[in-house]
């Protein structure tokens, strides 16, 4: 029988969304267990050059941002227009055209239940093409969702029934394809047998972190998070030389990457297992996604880190808030706790979906906390402090801290000293848990540094908190877990947590702004998020002189006005083809039509290119006569351009 190694779930959905993990045991000398149904390889057929190698620029389980990559991303030899095939038989089940996301896109439903999806298309065949036309003619719009009769379209395996392309939030051709099953989970496409693509190259893996995870805890006689650079040997092996002091409660993460053969590109990877001492103490596979806690990729990485650089480190730990169904770990959830003194042996094994393995080695050494000095060694330079909120433990770090290394903690009228919990290059690193209590500000040696935090808001259940201008409200399932919220107003902008904090779900935001806005600006006036110099619109409703909004992003938000309409230009025209180019300054497109001697006209869109064009309805015509194209802008700003053809 060919094994998958390590964890292979087989996952269900009831009509809540829980899944319902169900382990098989294959056997004792494989760490893998077995799917419940074994997926129908051959049964369908590579949708991009069948027979032919292919390679991929992304896979199944590949971490993006907010969401795991869902499907495969095929490449098209760098080009659009590649004949796309049915994977199998079947019929459509849906056409679906949006800016962004997909593009085009096209869902096939096959006899088996299973359900296959084609994103980022050119164009669709000629009969779907101009089915599709007819409805987005029929109800003057671009961006359409079709639910066509059950077998109203029926597809052979084979049939060429689109082409490639580059549509949506696509940054380059390619073809996206997904396999669904009857719970429209998304399942791994690779492990359907495709022979196309070829992968004999086992994962690297780049970086390990260990992270303290208890106040108590200490990697490196230090508390946060340490990284460590492995060193390959051979192909397949990794290692960390030197021991790795470690004491009390810590997690590991990984940053890691896939390529399979011929290709550069960097990849995700499948599935992570843990041993301690030879003891599998967690792995996760990612094999069946839901839909529906998609977004949960936000637990599952180390969010914060990822909003500073490009990498997205795995955590090898179940964090709270996180109800993925792709985990298998000990009580702990994947936590090691270490207060002996002995040495314990790390194993770590990844695999790809073609079973290509890497292993990466180490060990823990047990080293309680080093005693500290009482006083650090007096230097003249002036006491600096800076602070980082760590989960539930706010790290204070003060370079020349005094004499007599104190620390004080204000919280309204009250006061908290606060004694080293340990020294670190002539720092005093004080920890203080945040569920004791908010501070104000912090004061070393005569140095305050002031804090913003307003108030706990706790996961799981519905809060709400109002002062200054700002009132927000958190429905029960907008926290993964315990926010310290920073909320405030400096200026013209408003602050309600920091980007660095992931949501579930939207929250509520209401704001007064600073100086009240004329009745008659308020139609082009809105909330924007703030980051960096960059604004991004938001909309809001004006109540009185108040603006209320939805945000799935905490952060920074500004009010602003944008009375600029959109940008229309005639880019070209031929009697078969007219193209424009539209843009805006600020609260970016909200809409675009066109008549051709007052006939409404289909106009296609590339907001990537700025560009639209014309899609007549009757192609055989020449397109000739009185042109009107309108542009309007999300703060109602709007542009007629007239031109003859």
């Amino acid at each position: 029988m060919n094994r998958i190694p390590c964890i292979v779930i087989y996952q269900a959905r009831n009509l809540f969304g829980f899944c319902l993990l169900v382990w098989f045991a294959l056997g004792v000398n494989s760490p893998s267990v077995a799917q419940k149904n074994p997926y129908p390889k051959g049964y369908f057929m590579f949708p991009i050059k069948p027979g032919q190698t292919n390679f991929l620029t992304g896979n199944m389980g590949e971490l993006r941002s907010n969401h795991f990559h869902g499907g495969l991303d095929i490449r098209t030899d760098g080009r659009e227009g590649l004949p796309v095939y049915a994977a199998a038989d079947g019929y459509v089940a849906r056409i679906k055209v949006t800016t962004g996301g997909y593009g085009n896109a096209l869902y096939i439903v096959h006899p088996n239940g299973y359900m296959t999806v084609y994103g980022h298309l050119k164009t669709y065949n000629k009969v779907l093409g101009d089915y599709l036309r007819q409805q987005q003619y029929a109800g003057k719009t671009f961006e359409i969702d079709v639910v066509p009769a059950k077998n109203q379209f029926p597809i052979k395996k084979g049939e060429i029934v689109a082409y490639s392309g580059n549509t949506g939030g696509s940054g380059g051709p390619h073809l996206h394809f997904e396999i669904r099953d009857t719970l429209d989970n998304l399942l791994n496409p690779l492990y359907f047998g495709f022979t196309e693509i070829k992968d004999n190259t086992p994962p690297t893996i780049s970086k390990l972190v260990v992270r303290t995870l208890d106040v108590q805890a200490r990697v490196n006689d230090a508390f946060g998070r340490t990284e460590f650079t492995p060193q390959k040997s051979g192909t397949s092996s990794f290692t960390i030389p030197q021991a790795i002091p470690v004491w009390g409660q810590v997690g590991f993460e990984l940053l890691a990457f896939d390529m399979s053969d011929g290709t550069h590109n960097k990849n995700g990877v499948t599935c992570i297992e843990i041993k301690v001492d030879g003891k599998e103490i967690y792995s996760h596979q990612l094999e069946i996604i839901p839909i529906e806690l998609n977004r949960h990729i936000n637990t599952h990485i180390d969010y914060e880190l990822s909003q500073y650089s490009s990498n997205r480190f795995q955590r090898c730990y179940v964090a709270d808030g996180n109800r993925l169904g792709i985990y298998k770990t000990t009580p702990q959830r994947g936590r090691i706790t270490i207060n002996d003194t002995k040495p314990h042996q790390v194993t770590i094994a990844m695999w790809d979906a073609h079973q290509n393995v890497s292993r990466l080695s180490f060990t823990l050494k047990g080293t309680p906390p080093t005693p500290q000095p009482a006083v650090l060694k007096p230097v003249s330079l002036q006491t600096g402090i800076e602070s980082v909120l760590f989960e539930n433990t706010l790290k204070i770090s003060a370079k020349n801290p005094g004499q007599d290394n104190q620390a004080v903690l204000f919280s309204g009228s009250k006061t908290q000293p606060l004694t080293p919990s340990y020294f670190k290059n002539n720092e005093a690193i004080y920890l203080w848990d945040m569920r004791k209590g908010l501070p104000d500000s912090v004061q070393v040696n005569g140095v305050a540094e002031i804090y913003n935090f307003k108030k706990l808001i706790a996961s799981g259940r519905k809060e709400a908190y109002e002062r200054d201008s700002l009132w927000v409200t958190f429905p029960a399932s907008a926290l993964y877990d315990t926010l310290y919220l920073e909320a405030g107003r400096k200026e013209d902008i408003f602050q309600v947590g920091k980007f660095t904090t992931p949501l579930h779900e939207s929250i509520d935001i209401r704001i007064t702004p600073g100086q009240a806005v004329p009745q008659e600006n308020r139609i082009r006036t809105g909330i924007y998020y703030v980051k960096g110099k960059s604004l991004s619109y938001r909309g809001g409703t004006w109540t009185n002189n108040q603006i209320s909004f939805k945000t799935r992003e905490l952060g920074s938000f500004t009010i602003a006005t944008d009375t600029v309409p959109p940008l229309v230009k005639l880019n070209t025209k031929t009697p078969q083809k007219f193209t424009c180019k539209i843009s805006d300054n600020l609260s970016g497109i909200y809409s675009f039509s066109a008549t051709l001697n007052g006939q409404w006209i289909l106009m296609q869109y590339d907001y990537k290119q700025n560009l639209i064009w014309s899609d007549p309805l009757d192609t055989t015509q020449p397109l000739k006569g009185k042109l009107v194209v309108e542009v309007v802008d999300n703060a109602g700003n709007n542009t007629i351009f007239e031109t003859n053809l």
